[in-house]
């Protein structure tokens, strides 16, 4: 571990060492230790911004990334985060200004925390740092909760604390004079441009694609690879081993249920030659819930962070680094809730009056058949002449707002009115001025599920492990690309990815029946263990909440309800069992030794 402290000022950091293993522990300064810096995360382009700094006249003492930012902020201030390319947060004290600068990268692959307390700013990577200072009430913020009731991960700036909050990606803050102010320095632009065939999009994909690649090969620590056998991990694997000397190492996770992609991972790593290494993940993953849970500081109920967490410990077992496909499936247009089902064609077309009698009746059905669940879907979301943000929002969520009340008891639902959880991604739509709808849907889908949960879960459950994940596809260079690429050539003619498949078959970077099979996902199979495997662990957990009211805020017949489904309700229970194991450990008297909170008023 490093310190910097100054006369109230303090900087500490506990380094995963991957670039500059001799001189680069940190904090780092300047020439005259008037700047100093803390880093989380890469500065992948460092090479080349320290040869720009070197030209301008600054002295290095070390060659890590880290470094460049104390000299990039010399040169241009605050403005110094547009030339990083990397995924970082990082703290800078300058000492002459009395500056303290926060930033985070683009996309929000690194976490960033702050609280303001009688007078004290604090700031870091998890909460539970935050948390140590006694000023920092644990008092629940009740919109972070709906939000995590409905879309099962807190969005920033909001924590699940009152008093902590999120420096959203894309933005710097500045504390000064007792003040901080947060500022956006990037967004994402879809400016398509129209005279844009797709071989010409292709060419432009390949090219800037394999850099991306190349850029995140640097590392003085082994690299390696997560292998899901789809086509986004697929392709980045590919374009590695074109660049590396020796085979690349990879591993792709597996489970017991049937629901495993491990034979088509397997067809990769033999097609490209790669070290290739699987683990099957078993339903007794419930019993280290709690400590997965821990390093969220707060809750998080994507069921996918279990089978992340075993993928990065066994490719921890060879690698320090491993770059990811995470990414293609927003960037280029690769999930089916992004557009209006099929059914919902049909659905729309029947008179208002039966849709929701008819919904009913096909949601009584016996049986746990899709078509079951997708009439709870559509009876429950009450699905009509929305507009396609407003049905993109219900598709995304997994409460609305009546279904937040009907969750929340009585006594609770008289102090706290549930939001409105649809306008959170419909105002994503509207803010990122897009002309057409798929792309304002995939800004929304990106600066949201992107943002806020994919990369929220990959970097909690790498770092449980110490091991650092690299993800080529949200290079902002790329970025920018994709941007001027047409919805079109991403979802055209209903084929998802489109221009990615064929770029990645032209270029033979993958086999044919390996980018264009039917996407799985990477989730465990929650719905096979909340009936089976799980179902007496999800009782047990949620009786407290039944028998004895436990935490108050739940109408004790709803948990009852839901838990008498688990088939079309796994992802809510799970929600409800992530919940109440966060309040045991972050809440309860055992835990903190302070008085537990009442319900609040």
């Amino acid at each position: 571990m490093g310190f910097f402290v100054d006369r109230g000022v303090g900087l500490g950091i506990d380094r995963l060492r991957i670039i500059d293993l001799v001189t680069g522990d940190q904090p780092i300064h300047n020439e005259d230790e008037t700047i100093w810096v803390v880093l989380n995360g890469e500065i992948y382009n460092y090479v080349e911004l320290r040869s720009e700094l070197e030209s301008l006249g600054h002295k290095f003492y070390t060659t890590s990334d880290t470094e460049t930012i104390v000299h990039a902020y010399e040169v241009w201030g605050v403005d110094c985060v547009t030339h990083l390319r990397g995924m970082f947060a990082f703290a800078l004290w300058d000492s002459r200004s009395k500056r303290l600068y926060l930033a985070r990268d683009r996309f929000g692959k690194k976490p960033l925390y702050y609280a303001a307390v009688d007078g004290v700013f604090l700031f870091g990577s998890e909460i539970k740092a935050i948390l140590k200072y006694e000023a920092v009430k644990r008092r629940i913020d009740y919109v972070a909760m709906d939000y995590f009731f409905s879309y099962m991960y807190i969005p920033s700036p909001f924590t699940i604390f009152t008093d902590v909050r999120k420096l959203p990606p894309g933005h710097y803050g500045l504390y000064e004079n007792g003040e901080f102010k947060v500022s956006r320095y990037w967004d994402i632009h879809f400016e398509p441009d129209n005279s844009m065939t797709e071989d010409a999009a292709i060419e432009l994909l390949y090219a800037k694609m394999m850099e991306a690649v190349k850029i995140r090969l640097r590392s003085d620590v082994p690299v390696g690879a997560f292998l899901s056998g789809g086509v986004d991990s697929s392709a980045v694997v590919a374009m590695m081993c074109r660049v590396s000397s020796a085979p690349v190492r990879t591993v792709s996770i597996g489970f017991t249920e049937g629901t495993s992609e491990t034979k088509y991972s397997r067809q990769v790593a033999e097609f490209l030659g790669t070290e290739h290494r699987e683990h099957i993940v078993s339903p007794s993953a419930f019993d280290i819930l709690p400590t997965l849970l821990s390093h969220f500081d707060e809750p998080f109920a994507d069921h996918s962070f279990i089978p992340t967490y075993y993928l990065s410990k066994e490719t921890r077992e060879d690698v320090t680094v491993a770059l990811s496909g995470d990414g293609g499936d927003e960037m280029f247009m690769g999930y089916t809730f992004m557009t209006d089902p099929s059914s919902f064609r049909v659905y729309s077309k029947l008179p208002s009056w039966l849709r929701r009698p008819l919904m009913r009746a096909l949601r009584g059905m016996p049986g746990n058949t899709r078509l079951r669940r997708m009439a709870d879907h559509a009876y429950q979301k009450d699905y009509g002449n929305q507009s396609p943000a407003e049905r993109y929002a219900m598709r995304v969520t997994s409460l609305d707002k009546e279904g937040l009340r009907a969750l929340y008891s009585e006594e609770f639902g008289r102090n706290h009115t549930p939001i409105d959880p649809y306008a959170y991604v419909v105002n994503l739509a509207t803010e990122s001025g897009a002309a057409d709808p798929l792309d304002a849907i995939d800004y929304a889908t990106i600066r949201s599920y992107l943002s806020e949960g994919i990369l929220t879960k990959v970097d909690r459950m790498s770092m449980a492990v110490s091991l650092e994940v690299r993800c080529p596809l949200l290079d902002q260079e790329l970025m920018d690309l994709v941007g001027r690429i047409p919805a079109r050539l991403k979802l055209g003619g209903g084929e998802a990815k489109r221009v990615f498949k064929r770029m990645a078959v032209k270029k033979g970077l993958v086999p044919k029946e390996i980018a264009y099979r039917k996407k799985h996902g990477f989730g465990a199979p929650l719905e096979a263990w909340m009936q089976n495997d799980w179902r007496d662990f999800t009782s047990q957990a949620l009786d407290p909440v039944i028998s004895k009211n436990y935490t108050g805020f739940f109408d004790r017949e709803r948990v009852r309800q839901l838990e008498s489904n688990p088939f079309v309700n796994s992802n809510r229970i799970f929600s409800l069992v992530v919940f109440v194991q966060w309040y045991k450990m972050y809440i309860e008297e055992e835990l903190w030794g302070a008085p537990r909170p009442s319900i609040p008023n």
